[in-house]
């Protein structure tokens, strides 16, 4: 590799360096807006623990979730899988908060 052909090498490998990191950069930005228009993450959603007949308090709901510290509540994602076998909803997408209209399918999470 000859002298010039390095420094062309080493001035394009460098534009393509400060493009990269210009547009992460961009990215990121673009994402911190975003949260902070939305009060932070805008799927988070809190509810009751105690609440029966909801999918996120159910065993087969599939969303991400966690129980707070106290066990009092249930910190979700806004949707999730239903993954009850005996829902009209199996297979599909569901709000955290959606009530369960049919009764005797919602089993309580073992968590809570």
């Amino acid at each position: 590799m000859s002298f010039e052909s390095r420094r062309n090498f080493l001035t394009a490998s460098g534009k393509l360096l400060v493009g990269t990191f210009a547009l992460g950069s961009l990215g990121a930005h673009a994402m911190e807006e975003q949260e902070h228009a939305h009060g932070g993450s805008a799927a988070r959603l809190v509810l009751d623990a105690t609440a029966e007949n909801v999918c996120a308090t159910c065993q087969f709901w599939g969303g991400m979730r966690m129980v707070s510290e106290d066990r009092a509540q249930v910190v979700t994602q806004s949707m999730g899988w239903c993954n009850n076998p005996d829902s009209p909803n199996l297979r599909k997408l569901t709000m955290a908060d959606h009530q369960m209209k049919k009764p005797g399918i919602w089993v309580r999470w073992g968590a809570l």
